[in-house]
C-alpha cells in the first residue's frame, strides 16, 4: 500500500495530462503565433518536469522515471493525434524532453542541497 501512495501523485498528474490533451487549444494564447508557440510549448516544459518529479517520488530512480515520463510524451502525443481539433507532433516530444530535463535537474538540485531526503 505504501508504494502505491509513493506513485499517486504520479498517477493523478498523468490523468490530469490525459483530461487536457483530450480538450482542443483554441483561444490559449491568443491571436499571436508567437505568444500562442510561447504558451504551449511552455505548458510542455511544466507539466513533464512535474511529471518526472513525480514519478522520481515513487521509483527513486531517474532511469526509470525519465523512462516513464518519455514513454508517457510520445503516448499522449498519439492520443492527441485522434482528438478533433489537435495534432500528435513528435516536434512536441522534445519539449517534454526538456521538461524532463528540467526536472531532473531540479531533483538532483534539491538532493545536493539536502532539502530532500530522497
Amino acid at each position: 500500500m505504501k508504494k502505491v501512495i509513493r506513485f499517486l501523485p504520479a498517477l493523478i498528474w498523468m490523468v490530469i495530462i490525459f483530461y487536457f490533451s483530450s480538450r482542443q487549444t483554441t483561444g490559449i494564447g491568443g491571436d499571436s503565433y508567437w505568444l500562442r508557440f510561447f504558451v504551449l510549448k511552455s505548458f510542455h516544459l511544466i507539466e513533464y518536469a512535474l511529471l518526472v518529479i513525480f514519478l522520481f517520488l515513487g521509483f527513486k530512480k531517474y532511469k526509470w522515471s525519465f523512462l516513464i515520463a518519455y514513454i508517457y510524451a510520445f503516448s499522449d502525443e498519439i492520443h492527441q493525434y485522434f482528438i478533433p481539433g489537435r495534432t500528435g507532433k513528435l516536434r512536441d516530444t522534445f519539449f517534454d524532453l526538456a521538461g524532463i530535463l528540467i526536472g531532473l535537474l531540479i531533483i538532483k538540485f534539491f538532493k545536493k542541497k539536502l532539502i530532500l531526503k530522497l
